[in-house]
């Protein structure tokens, strides 16, 4: 268990503040009982003296019949009988208050009941005393000291069981005072112990309960300090109710200093401000309802927003989080986030054509290694369990082998030397393919082969690659033979580096070969031209290099340098230089280390990337541009989706009642017009609405998926059934692929291409439409198409319609652009741009041919 967690909760306190007031609750409980205890025991004390008193208060009275006086006040003559019956309801009496007093106290009880029956026989002897005459004989005088005897010896049963019920009362009387001196003395203990728990409790509460609050300012002040520091907005909002108790607004309780530094409002001026007076383009927008959900729900929310704020562009992600009577919310400013976005997309557009251009390169590479004469071969080394080389592996191997050996390269790789070549064991050759990968130099050395009855001669160079090592073998048996196609060779070594320096300066590209040990380095003629210099015109080195460096970018030139002469790195970098001319350039040095003559080396290439950098922030400024244009954009959709639809919905409304009332009273020139004006309203409502869907096809490409065409083109056939049958068409396709795209995007796309074929049938023959499928490399298409990908699926759409002359093939996929007059084709003029933007929305190409009366295509290549 964590018990400092538990001593240092406030929680923890809190529960011994309880506990506490229980201990204190207990304690006087405990005190209430004590007393009563106390006055329990002092009403026994006082109920035994009541005891001792009832039975004095007995004794007295029949020792009463033992005087002489009680006698003779019995014998008095004339009112005798009033006398005993006074004194034995004296008795009576005595015994019910005794017997009241001793009710708890079975033993006693039993004693007082046979005092009573003495006392009953006591009263018979004093009655039987009362009725012998006073003046009687001598026999009756005897009978007198006898009857007194009788009596003498009642009242000393009587006293005998007195003084058992006194022996009784005063145990009593013992026990009862030692439980009162025992409660008098136990009561002050106890109650002072709990008193001083109770006490400590509340003291030690106190203390952690005031700490607590000590620690809660600090924290309000390293709050509010933060707050005041941070990049962050953070806002408090409580909602504002209407009538109906549904929330209409909020009102902000609490506004940081970041306000001021995005959106100019100073925090002590939005304090109980209306949050939409302050933010208006929060009003019936989403971010408004995501508030309210997060205060209804109780639920945190975090959302994306763009605001415009004095002219300027930012935006926000925020965190809503519902707390107490409102929401707090923490909105980051992550306008540098979205530029990075597009630059990283730029980027990524880059890489790709790099990517490609990779590709193209290795296709160079293999095909460099088909058209050389030279064997080349890679083994990557076999070890044992002490590390020494026992075998290789063959990787690599290229096709030249095969006029040599007859093997085929793909039959051999992967497998070992041992195998294929077992004869390198005993010939020498092994040794040195292992001595050049130990001790890391190239080895030159001779082989034999026998073919065909002939020793061939081919000479072997052997160069360590990671662990292993790449083999060039090269026949040497007509040396003197091939000695004119060495000179040709040599011609052509030279056109190439003909051809290298002048792509270097087309490219605005220089080379250089940097030795470190010496710290001196090899520039390219065209280099020198970077720098604004003749070929070879000063000496070159990496320090009078750095004298060109921009003096804003030496700190960044010395780092990188550094990095290079302890190896650590060859990164790209981009910085800037001045050239002889004081003009500024950008320029981007990459380079790999060599081991050249067991020398460390590097070799690089500087390319000049100053109009690519002011190309990117053309690029940059032209989607700000672009952003502006979207903005419009959607502005144009919600005119268009409402503004513009709502009166015309109310023209339509108007002409069909106009129709249904006063349709029947018009004139044939009226109701021609009338038909032109319900025509026209139509129209206008497929162009709005055509408009809609071309100013919505979304590309961001957020939600594509993959999607089999052959169920586009079946749920098409469908929508299209009535106009199909209609017209006769018969529409026949190959098997379509799958692609990743947006399914209603491709159901749009192939429900206008077949509706327009249907639409501009031939009159004298049924429409037959035709989709061919066919899969092309990206290097196939045609030439003003630039390609992004590898392969593409080639989707053709071929009808026998009236077709349009090939002049007009891009006018065709134009906003609004028609070929035909609307009142010999019904349309708005916007399908095949729809067409268009959804093709480009998924990276493809669309492009149409046609003849007029013959026909059209419609090309459609997407990525495969």
């Amino acid at each position: 268990m964590d018990f400092k967690r538990v001593y240092t909760s406030s929680k923890t306190y809190y529960i011994l503040t309880i506990v506490a007031f229980a201990i204190l609750a207990f304690t006087i409980t405990i005190a209430y009982k004590q007393v009563l205890r106390m006055q329990s025991s002092a009403e026994m004390v006082s109920h035994s003296l009541h005891v001792y008193n009832g039975i004095s208060l007995l004794t007295a009275h029949f020792t009463q019949a033992d005087s002489e006086e009680l006698r003779d006040e019995l014998l008095k003559p004339g009112d005798s009988n009033l006398a005993f019956e006074t004194y034995r309801e004296e008795g009576r009496v005595s015994i019910d208050s005794l017997q009241l007093l001793i009710s708890d106290n079975p033993s006693q009880i039993e004693r007082l009941d046979r005092i009573k029956v003495l006392l009953d026989d006591l009263y018979e002897q004093l009655q039987d005393l009362n009725d012998v005459d006073y003046e009687a004989d001598n026999t009756i005088l005897q009978y007198r000291g006898a009857q007194k005897t009788v009596i003498s010896i009642t009242l000393y049963q009587l006293r005998s069981i007195k003084e058992k019920m006194i022996v009784e009362e005063q145990r009593l009387m013992e026990q009862r005072k030692k439980a009162y001196a025992s409660n008098k003395t136990l009561a002050p203990k106890i109650l002072l112990f709990l008193a001083f728990i109770a006490l400590m409790v509340f003291v030690l509460s106190f203390i952690r309960i005031y700490r607590n609050k000590a620690r809660i300012r600090e924290s309000e002040n390293f709050l509010k300090s933060v707050l005041a520091t941070t990049d962050n907005v953070v806002n408090y909002y409580e909602p504002i109710f209407n009538e109906k108790n549904e929330i209409i607004d909020f009102k902000v309780v609490f506004a940081n200093e970041c306000n001021r530094d995005y959106f100019g409002l100073e925090p002590d001026k939005m304090l109980g401000r209306s949050v939409i007076k302050l933010f208006p383009h929060l009003k019936g927008s989403v971010d408004f309802e995501k508030l309210k959900t997060s205060y209804l729900n109780s639920e945190k929310v975090k959302f994306d927003s763009k605001i415009t704020m004095n002219d300027s562009v930012m935006w926000f992600h925020s965190f809503v989080t519902p707390l107490s009577e409102g929401v707090l919310i923490t909105a980051r400013n992550s306008s540098v986030e979205e530029e990075a976005k597009n630059i990283q997309l730029n980027l990524k557009k880059r890489l790709e054509n790099q990517n490609l251009k990779l590709l193209d390169s290795r296709a160079l590479l293999a095909n460099i290694f088909k058209s050389i004469s030279h064997v080349v071969m890679h083994f990557k080394s076999i070890r044992n369990t002490e590390g020494a080389i026992v075998d290789f592996q063959i990787l690599f191997v290229n096709d030249r082998i095969n006029p040599i050996t007859g093997q085929i390269p793909e039959e051999i790789k992967n497998k070992n030397v041992s195998e294929i070549y077992p004869d390198i064991f005993e010939n020498g050759v092994f040794e040195h393919l292992v001595n050049t990968i130990e001790v890391n130099k190239h080895t030159e050395y001779e082989v034999p082969f026998e073919k065909n009855s002939k020793t061939h001669w081919f000479n072997a160079t052997a160069i360590k690659l990671g662990d292993g090592v790449t083999v060039t073998i090269r026949e040497t048996t007509g040396e003197k033979e091939k000695s004119d196609e060495l000179r040709k060779l040599n011609d052509q070594l030279v056109i190439r580096n003909s051809i290298l320096t002048d792509a270097e300066s087309i490219a605005k590209i220089g080379s250089f070969l940097w030795y470190m040990d010496s710290d001196t380095t090899e520039i390219s003629e065209n280099f020198y031209r970077l720098l604004g210099y003749e070929p070879n015109e000063f000496k070159s080195s990496l320090k009078k290099f750095r004298d060109f460096i921009h003096q804003d970018d030496l700190a960044l030139y010395d780092l990188k340098a550094e990095a290079y002469f302890k190896g650590e790195t060859s990164e790209e970098y981009t910085y800037r230089i001045m050239t002889k001319t004081g003009a500024v350039k950008y320029v981007k040095t990459n380079g790999q280390f060599l081991n050249r003559n067991g020398k460390q080396v590097m070799i690089g290439v500087v390319q000049d990337v100053t109009q690519s950098i002011h190309a990117a922030e053309e690029i940059r400024k032209s989607n700000l541009d672009l952003k502006q244009s979207n903005a419009e954009l959607e502005s144009f959709n919600r005119v268009a989706s409402h503004d513009l639809q709502e009166p015309l919905r109310k023209i339509q409304l108007f002409i069909s009642r106009i129709e249904d009332v006063d349709g029947g009273t018009f004139s044939v020139k009226s109701q021609n017009y009338f038909e032109k004006v319900k025509n026209g309203a139509e129209r206008m409502q497929g162009l709005i609405q055509n408009l809609l869907s071309y100013s919505r096809i979304d590309n961001s490409k957020t939600d594509l998926e993959l999607i089999d065409l052959n169920h586009v083109l079946d749920k098409v056939k469908d929508d299209l059934v009535a106009s199909i049958n209609d017209t006769g068409a018969e529409i026949t396709s190959d098997k379509l692929p799958n692609i990743n795209g947006v399914f209603f995007q491709m159901e749009q796309l192939f429900a206008n291409l077949i509706a327009n074929a249907l639409k501009y049938k031939n009159a004298a023959t049924s429409p037959q439409i035709q989709i061919q499928v066919q899969k092309v490399a990206g290097t196939d298409l045609p030439d003003h198409l630039l390609s992004t990908s590898k392969q593409y699926h080639k989707i053709t759409f071929i009808d026998n319609g009236i077709g349009f002359d090939s002049k007009h093939a891009n006018k065709i996929f134009e906003v609004f652009q028609r070929l035909h007059q609307k009142t010999e084709y019904s349309g708005t003029g916007i399908g095949l741009a729809i067409c268009k933007k959804i093709v480009e929305n998924h990276n493809g190409f669309i492009f149409a041919t046609g003849e007029l009366g013959k026909g059209a295509q419609f090309i459609i290549y997407l990525p495969a």
